[in-house]
């Protein structure tokens, strides 16, 4: 299991529940935050302990219910973290829908990769979209992109689909910081060198690489303490400590110390993992429950490519999303949770 659960498990009672909310809430600035935290701090701490027996039961769990046990957690893990950013949440009874649809009755020659999720104007997805500036969202959203938009998983779907892989994992060496900047820095650097490519942004000569990584950077992204090699060659000078940063621009994901670039169209950039995660699961958990002659197939038998892709993914999200989770609050406000 995901080791974040340990820092995770801090929240499981009411004095620490409340405490986190108010710091939360006094940080967005809200009157009453005391009394805000309060009001949701016995819902926060069973959401994070529900969330975590739904990971402990999965975990022994057969391949056939995996995705719906997972798929109730992951909903708990993220009311958990829109808690932290909302503290009205449940409105009403529409936002505790799930918010996304996809058809039940799938065609007779189906392909999971070829389904589509779309998200519905209301519901849970859709006010998790809105507080987290997740918009617009498109019509639809394919299994395929969701597969390639998952660094730990796009590996394996290239493997599987032989389709073209986005997701490009950096070569980092530790450095000596620049010698102008060594009074400032005392840190160790890191030097990130990117491969030429012949498509997508790699592609680009380095002025236009650098330019097009500038312009999507957030306002949440603190990049200035990023330095560029001058020349042709693609190399990026940034203090270690500075590398958690990078995972607040779109096209940068750090796992297990792993710097991965997306290297894909300019005009279609990932979803943040947490919604990647949740709308495969709302499909996987679907077909468990209205597909279960074709699930049943695909769990019992190897006569299907999807389901390598499928395990795979299932055992990702189990070991990985909780520390998705963990790191997304701390950055949406701010704060560190203890570890323990």
């Amino acid at each position: 299991m995901d080791k974040a659960w340990k820092t995770l498990r801090f929240l499981e009672t009411e004095p620490t529940a409340r405490k986190f909310l108010a710091t939360c809430y006094h940080g967005m600035g809200l009157e009453h935050f005391d009394r805000l935290a309060f009001q949701q701090s016995s819902r926060f701490l069973y959401l994070w302990k529900q969330a975590r027996q739904f990971y402990q039961t999965a975990a022994v769990a057969d391949l056939s219910i995996q995705p719906l046990l997972l798929f109730y957690g992951c909903s708990h893990l993220l009311k958990g973290m829109l808690l932290t950013r909302d503290p009205s949440y449940p409105q009403n009874s529409r936002v505790l829908q799930h918010g996304v649809t996809t058809r039940k009755l799938k065609r007779s020659a189906y392909l999971l990769t070829e389904d589509e999720i779309r998200p519905q104007k209301e519901g849970f997805f859709a006010h998790l979209a809105q507080v987290f500036s997740l918009t617009p969202l498109q019509d639809r959203y394919f299994a395929h992109d969701l597969f390639a938009s998952i660094p730990g998983v796009s590996h394996a779907y290239t493997l599987t689909t032989n389709k073209e892989q986005f997701w490009i994992r950096m070569e980092m060496t530790k450095i000596a910081p620049p010698k102008e900047l060594e009074s400032m820095y005392s840190d160790t650097w890191i030097k990130v060198s990117f491969p030429e490519g012949k498509d997508g942004p790699l592609s680009y000569s380095t002025e236009t690489f650098m330019q097009y990584i500038r312009r999507l950077t957030p306002a949440a992204c603190n990049l200035d303490h990023v330095r560029w090699r001058e020349g042709t060659i693609k190399e990026m000078l940034l203090p270690q400590f500075a590398l958690s940063q990078m995972e607040q621009h779109p096209l940068f994901r750090v796992q297990e110390h792993t710097l991965f670039f997306w290297n894909g169209p300019s005009t279609s950039h990932p979803l943040p993992e947490w919604a990647s995660h949740y709308l495969l699961l709302y499909l996987l958990s679907m077909l468990c429950r209205y597909e279960t002659e074709w699930w049943g197939e695909l769990t019992l038998s190897h006569g299907f490519a999807e389901r390598f892709l499928v395990e795979l993914f299932l055992e990702h999200h189990a070991a990985t999303f909780p520390t998705v989770i963990m790191k997304q609050i701390q950055q949406n406000n701010r704060l560190v949770l203890p570890s323990s």
